[in-house]
């Protein structure tokens, strides 16, 4: 028996997550928060080790089925009720009948309830036990009165659960749950209601209560609010609750069947009816009879909310269709007139896009005859420039020789007269300035263009630029872009032969991506 107890205890988290899944997964959030906690809900439950006594056993189960599963706990707490008295344990028998009170009070079982606290001496208890009695008390009241809300036995019933509140206060520690919660209830119904929500919101700030603690808390906070008016923090502290009572798998709950009151008077009837449907399935499988009762008082007045609000949507549907449709017979009779003026318009559309044409045509042969023009200018402002330039400074290197070569003269220095006049240096260093003046003019006016020969050249034949000098391959391109591609003009500007500029071009052109093309690519770059 024990072993199969053992077997349970260590199942029932996996049970427990299992049920509640299958009872929530259909849940529309109630908060962002509140959908994640139902998607992503557990039960946590220590596995009991397999020395606890029986009755230990019994009592740790009853403990984790009380707020889950009424007929479980049920099972448990009668049995460790037979095991106390037959071991003659007063301590145990009083333990198990103020457990067996509260189960019994849950499920609506009011008589039973009360018969068997009435078994029970209170002045034999210690102070704890009694708490716990008066506290028993106070929860078998509050669900009659709840029972019987709309009878004459209402006030009567509220009267004792406060009596027994102030037997708590008598006795409890002033930091306690029971103390400040029986105070909250004392100050509630003397209609010092502000005070009673201060005492509740500062335990909870202080403290930080267990899972069904926290919910019996905020249920009463909400329930405080909602009869003070102010529906916002009712509504927050029935969603906590919720919240809690979901993620705990707390099947012995109202926080659910609260919420969807207050939806109901905000016009929500779809939510309300949603949430009522999960509060009923809760009580349906915890085996409430008194949350069942709760749930059915309020669901016609949902249903009939629910019912009119979908007739009037329907409604609605309606005349959206209808002014649907008729919008829609008018767009058919536009659409006619439009395809019938369309008709007109297309041959003159034709004919306007054929202009537009003509003119694109026009405006970018006008582009690129502005770019030409203005590529032009550019080159004769530069080498104008240069040109001016380098004839000055020609001028002054064949000055600077020519005097040199009559002082030479003058003083008979014929042996060297006749190695000046054998000297070539003259003319490479005109030559030189003279590519040197060419390359950056060049350059200047076209910075891209070797990088752009570079990407018509094959990867391993890449040309580089030391210096700002253009190579004489480079130059032969140069004067191709220029618009000089006679062999014999460029070997002249190079002061090259024909063959050696015959040789160049054919050396460049096999080194290029596309050899057929590749002159004619350079020209109009």
């Amino acid at each position: 028996m024990i072993f199969k107890k053992l077997i349970l205890a260590a199942l029932l988290p996996f049970l427990c997550v299992c049920v509640y899944a299958q009872n929530y997964s259909k849940l529309d959030s109630l908060t962002e928060n509140l959908d994640k906690i139902i998607e992503n809900n557990q039960k946590r439950i220590d596995i009991l080790s397999a020395g606890h006594k029986e009755y230990e056993l019994n009592n740790r189960l009853f403990e984790e089925y009380m707020s889950f599963k009424y007929d479980s706990a049920y099972k448990y707490i009668t049995e460790n009720l037979k095991i106390a008295e037959k071991n003659g344990n007063l301590t145990e028998i009083y333990d198990c009948k103020l457990k067996y009170t509260q189960i019994l009070s849950v499920a609506g079982l009011f008589p039973e309830a009360d018969a068997t606290l009435k078994q029970i001496n209170p002045d034999s208890l210690n102070t704890q036990q009694k708490i716990i009695y008066y506290s028993k008390k106070t929860d078998l009241f509050l669900y009659s009165s709840e029972f019987n809300q709309k009878t004459e036995f209402y006030n009567t019933l509220r009267d004792s659960n406060i009596f027994y509140h102030k037997k708590i206060l008598e006795i409890a520690s002033k930091d306690s749950y029971d103390y400040n919660f029986s105070n909250s209830s004392i100050e509630y119904n003397g209609n010092n209601k502000q005070k009673a929500i201060e005492i509740l919101e500062n335990y909870i700030e202080k403290n930080k209560p267990e899972k069904r603690t926290f919910s019996i808390l905020t249920s009463t906070l909400a329930f405080y609010y909602n009869y003070l008016g102010n529906q916002d923090k009712a509504e927050k502290y029935y969603i906590l609750t919720a919240e809690n009572d979901l993620e705990n798998a707390i099947m012995e709950n109202t926080s659910l069947r609260q919420l969807s009151e207050i939806l109901l008077k905000k016009g929500e009837s779809s939510r309300a009816f949603r949430y009522l449907l999960k509060s009923s399935q809760c009580a349906n499988f915890y085996g409430s009879q008194l949350r069942n009762v709760q749930t059915t008082e309020i669901l016609n007045k949902i249903t009939t909310a629910y019912e009119n609000e979908k007739s009037k949507n329907h409604q609605k549907t309606v005349i959206m269709l209808i002014i649907i449709s008729c919008i829609a017979i008018l767009l058919v009779f536009t659409a006619i007139k439009l395809i019938r003026k369309n008709k007109y318009y297309h041959i003159a559309n034709l004919k306007i896009s054929i202009i537009n044409k003509e003119l694109d045509n026009t405006i970018s042969q006008l582009k690129n005859a502005n770019s030409s023009l203005k590529e032009t200018n550019l080159i004769k402002e530069e080498y104008i420039g240069r040109f001016m330039t380098l004839c000055s400074q020609i001028v002054e290197i064949y000055e600077d020789k020519h005097n040199s070569l009559n002082k030479l003269a003058r003083e008979k220095k014929m042996s060297e007269l006749y190695s000046e006049l054998k000297s070539e240096n003259s003319i490479n260093n005109c030559t030189k300035l003279f590519y040197q003046n060419f390359d950056e003019a060049f350059l200047n006016i076209f910075p891209e263009f070797c990088n752009k020969v570079n990407q018509l050249l094959k990867p391993e034949f890449q040309i580089e630029i030391k210096d700002k000098m253009l190579t004489t391959e480079l130059r032969v391109l140069a004067l191709l872009r220029l618009g000089i591609s006679d062999n014999k003009q460029i070997a002249s500007i190079l002061r090259s032969s024909m063959s050696t500029i015959y040789t160049y071009r054919s050396k460049i052109r096999a080194k290029a991506l596309d050899k057929d093309n590749f002159e004619d690519i350079v020209k109009n770059m």
